[in-house]
């Protein structure tokens, strides 16, 4: 299983595995992770980055080369692992991923099933808000393994409309939910995101290491979300007719 995956399934189970008498470490783990964007980011910004607390970074595959995946991962260090972001039309960008030692992909509801049903790769299925709720709880039953879910948009505050969704997803979903943040993430919308059930959040590429930072020590003490369960709710049939008739005749008897 790739490190990225690992690390969400215990944020979203909120366990940690004790070994021996050792003490489980649960209440140490942190409420969320932090994935910072680093498509046009430098060796010198991604460590700054890593030294500031990310969890993983996002690449793009196009125009990545060998050298720049490499500079990158020794720059950022072996505690935070790489992922790339699959473009569908880019032929051979999953092959590509693996090659360069990509942790996880990124991909969306275009990508061809062949071309992201490979094994050793994290797998992180990126959607729109606005999905349908019953394509939404589909994909717990997707014939490939996804790891998690990346609600992808662009808004400069955290609406209520949004959140609600945040919410009725992390109900219809048995995985995992990512959600995309704006640079001008506050302390009170990082709270939002933690109580509606959120696992991790994708930091913009402008995202300072300092703001980052702070955000990372704003977020320690949070409570984790309750994983939320559809409530399946039964629909009784309208009595009408004789039927209807006869059962007040039956009440004025009485």
């Amino acid at each position: 299983m790739s490190k990225f995956a690992d690390k969400l399934q215990r944020i979203y189970k909120g366990t940690s595995p004790a070994l021996g008498f050792r003490k489980s470490d649960e209440a140490e783990l942190p409420p969320l992770l932090f994935i910072a964007g680093l498509v046009k980011t430098g060796a010198a910004e991604a460590y700054s980055l890593a030294m500031a607390g990310i969890d993983a970074g996002v690449l793009s595959t196009k125009g990545l080369s060998h050298k720049s995946f490499a500079e990158l991962t020794k720059a950022v260090g072996g505690g935070v692992s790489l992922g790339c972001s699959i473009d569908p039309t880019e032929k051979d960008a999953v092959a590509k991923s693996i090659d360069l030692g990509c942790d996880f992909i990124v991909f969306g509801l275009k990508t061809p099933l062949e071309a992201v049903n490979k094994e050793g790769l994290g797998r992180v299925l990126k959607i729109e808000p606005s999905l349908e709720p019953g394509l939404v709880r589909a994909i717990n039953t997707l014939p490939i393994e996804i790891d998690a879910v990346l609600v992808a948009g662009d808004e400069p505050a955290l609406t209520i409309e949004r959140m609600l969704v945040y919410q009725r997803f992390t109900e219809l979903l048995n995985k995992p939910l990512l959600v995309t943040a704006s640079s001008a993430i506050t302390v009170e919308e990082l709270k939002g995101l933690v109580k509606s059930g959120v696992n991790g959040v994708v930091l913009p590429e402008t995202f300072s290491a300092e703001a980052l930072a702070n955000l990372k020590q704003s977020a320690i003490g949070l409570s984790r979300g309750v994983k939320r369960k559809a409530k399946a709710t039964a629909i009784l049939p309208r009595v009408s007719g004789e039927l209807e008739n006869k059962v007040e005749e039956e009440e004025e008897d009485e």
